[in-house]
């Protein structure tokens, strides 16, 4: 696994970053729960940025803050998984980004979970599950971006997706 730092910060013009927080906010995305660890060392995050990179290998990278303690977990661990939710999983959505004071391994609580290949966590009845062996990370300012090579993909049942859009969970109704 091969590493990369970027973390040259230059003074950013706070209207700026006002404005860059609004525009990404009216992006569209997929929520999902990353999770790596196993036993009482589990960490988990609820996530947007998730995005695919190449078929061949199959790879993706998520972005972690580097304070979080998802990201120790996935760096210690080497593999994680990425929970793409339904409408449905909103309430472990909401453990996982904190909104009900629970943590490390509590947020797993109140949901079935699975092991796949690598042994992260894999939420049952999630759309998908896709676990992942950690190939590179590029440091970039607070967080890491973590490349993964898939090694499991477990499709769930067919449902409504959750979705983040202007700062709240959506439908596509």
């Amino acid at each position: 696994m091969g590493a990369l730092a970027i973390s040259s910060i230059e003074a950013v013009d706070p209207a700026l970053v006002e404005a860059f927080k609004r525009a990404m906010g009216l992006t569209a995305s997929a929520v999902t729960v990353i999770t790596a660890g196993e036993g009482e060392a589990v960490r988990g995050l609820t996530a947007t940025a998730v995005s695919s990179v190449s078929i061949a290998p199959p790879t993706l990278l998520i972005c972690v803050n580097r304070e979080g303690d998802a990201h120790r977990a996935i760096s210690r661990a080497g593999a994680f998984c990425v929970n793409v939710l339904a409408e449905a999983n909103q309430p472990v959505a909401d453990r996982f980004a904190g909104r009900q004071g629970l943590t490390g391994a509590e947020k797993f609580q109140g949901a079935d979970w699975s092991r796949l290949v690598t042994g992260a966590p894999a939420l049952d009845g999630a759309l998908v599950s896709i676990d992942c062996t950690l190939a590179e990370s590029v440091e970039a300012y607070t967080h890491t971006v973590f490349f993964g090579t898939v090694r499991a993909v477990r499709l769930g049942p067919a449902a409504p997706p959750l979705i983040h859009f202007d700062r709240a969970y959506r439908s596509l109704a």
